[in-house]
């Protein structure tokens, strides 16, 4: 505790400014409002997602709906949100609209610029417009080039699978001490999903040395894949069915001030992704058990699928040092009785509990992001075909299919709860 510090003579406790009462009811007003809006929007995401993992796709998107329209700092995010809804409950061209406005603005580089780079870096990390963790945005232009494969829009899902193998940081050098310039390298994606479809679609362009190469590279990075590759490139194969499977990362902070952030739970947590099961007019699909393209939980844990957080760690680090020297200068102050040190130390120490405190990172996530995607080639039969898809004990709807031979690819995508 601080002793009582003696006052100058010539020191007087400055006169107290009143603020016109119509300032205080303002001002009160906006941030009354600003935390019911943001109340009401934590509320709608939560119940939309409550609603998705249930099963009511068309109702979470009914409830997401309101918050695309609204140009905040997480208007990209909920796109996202938005997509991934309207996609499982079938309604494509919402999904596609929301998906190439989130898509538009990740690529975009003048979003974060100027003062929300500033805000973020002084206040708090959350005020710049949401772009996601690597990772996330890969899952976001996949979800874009799926939808445009579902429509036969081959040339517009090549080109976004392509964007979603975006080149990636790789950690170097082990030494820490390094600025980050000398520690980390650019290496290529290892998107295996986006590598796969990448293939499917320069199959159905007539470029098959090219899709043979994609293939290829997926299945060196997933060996497990071989088989479903090779059912792929089987004569007779005139679809695809895309399988999302259980629920994607969470963000939590992490650290002394919430500086940092980990994604859970680790695949090892919850075991690998189950097999998957593809049943046709009740005749079990042979070669897709180990179809799974990608493991979100994996992806979230590699240090390469992540963005630095050295700015928030140097905040913290020099927001404590400055509590603890600013304490230390204000007690030394005290002590020796000096007015100047013991205030410039409060002061300090001030500062550094500000600096601190802005350090809490930015913990928003897509909620909607799948653990598993699965993808299995199917051939279609003349006549009725039923589909239906089951894994980890969860078994899809039946998708009923009447099919006349054509050269036309069918592709399907399917939500399993």
């Amino acid at each position: 505790m601080l002793n009582r510090l003696p006052m100058s003579d010539h020191v007087r406790p400055a006169a107290r400014r009143r603020f016109p009462r119509s300032v205080l009811i303002v001002g009160v007003a906006v941030l009354s409002g600003s935390m019911t809006a943001c109340s009401d929007s934590r509320f709608r995401v939560r119940e939309a997602t409550e609603l998705y993992y249930s099963g009511q796709y068309r109702q979470a998107a009914a409830v997401m709906a309101p918050l695309i329209k609204k140009p905040d700092s997480n208007f990209v995010l909920n796109n996202c949100r938005y997509g991934s809804c309207a996609l499982a409950g079938g309604n494509l061209n919402h999904a596609e609209r929301a998906f190439l406005t989130a898509y538009r603005i990740m690529n975009s580089v003048n979003t974060n610029t100027g003062s929300r780079v500033l805000g973020a870096v002084v206040l708090y990390d959350g005020l710049k417009v949401w772009k996601g963790q690597p990772f996330e945005r890969a899952m976001a232009h996949y979800y874009l080039g799926l939808i445009f494969l579902i429509k036969g829009d081959y040339e517009n899902a090549r080109a976004a699978f392509q964007n979603s193998l975006f080149r990636l940081r790789k950690y170097s050098h082990p030494n820490s001490s390094l600025p980050p310039a000398e520690r980390f390298a650019r290496t290529d994606s290892n998107f295996t999903l986006g590598y796969f479809c990448l293939g499917v679609c320069n199959l159905k362009l007539g470029h098959p040395n090219l899709a043979n190469a994609d293939f290829q590279r997926a299945e060196s990075l997933r060996p497990a894949l071989a088989a479903v590759i090779a059912k792929m490139r089987q004569p007779g194969i005139n679809g695809l069915v895309f399988v999302d499977y259980g629920r994607g990362p969470a963000r939590r902070p992490a650290g002394m001030y919430g500086e940092q952030t980990v994604f859970t739970p680790a695949p090892w947590q919850v075991g690998p992704s189950p097999p998957l099961v593809v049943w046709d007019n009740h005749r079990q699909i042979q070669g897709v058990s180990r179809s799974a393209m990608v493991d979100t939980l994996a992806l979230a844990q590699e240090k390469r699928w992540l963005t630095m957080d050295t700015i928030r760690e140097a905040k913290a680090v020099i927001g404590t040092g400055l509590m603890v020297g600013g304490l230390a200068a204000s007690s030394y102050g005290s002590y020796h009785r000096d007015q100047t040190l013991a205030l410039a130390g409060l002061g300090a120490s001030l500062l550094g509990a500000a600096i601190a405190a802005s350090s809490q990172a930015d913990t928003r996530y897509w909620q909607m992001l799948p653990r598993s995607v699965y993808v299995a080639p199917i051939h279609l039969r003349r006549g009725s075909n039923v589909i239906r898809v089951e894994a980890g004990g969860q078994i899809s709807a039946p998708i009923s299919i009447s099919f006349s031979p054509s050269p036309k690819f069918r592709v399907f995508y399917v939500r399993l709860p």
